[in-house]
């Protein structure tokens, strides 16, 4: 996919709608500085935006294993770093 796409709402690309089905939204880690920050600010900005299990801000993650299953789904403040063991260990694991 090259192209921009929507994410959410009726126009959303069906990847997506896929995607927030199979892992709907759990919430922001409001343990965290910027997730409960994140978290304060979509629900008071963008109540329409924080309702649902669409996609909520830039830069969601979809972790997908080896067989396409969708193995979980990380929010905007989860740094990329955060999940690197996790990313190694799908790759290392063999293929069902």
């Amino acid at each position: 996919m090259f192209e921009k796409i929507e994410v959410r709402g009726p126009s959303a690309h069906p990847l997506f709608e896929y995607l927030t089905q199979q892992a709907p939204f759990q919430g922001f880690d409001i343990h965290t500085p910027n997730g409960q920050w994140m978290q304060d600010f979509v629900q008071q900005k963008y109540p329409e935006i924080y309702a649902g299990d669409g996609i909520k801000w830039n830069f969601s993650k979809f972790l997908i294993d080896r067989n396409g299953h969708i193995y979980a789904r990380y929010e905007t403040t989860t740094e990329p770093s955060e999940i690197e063991s996790v990313v190694q260990s799908l790759l290392s694991a063999e293929p069902v």
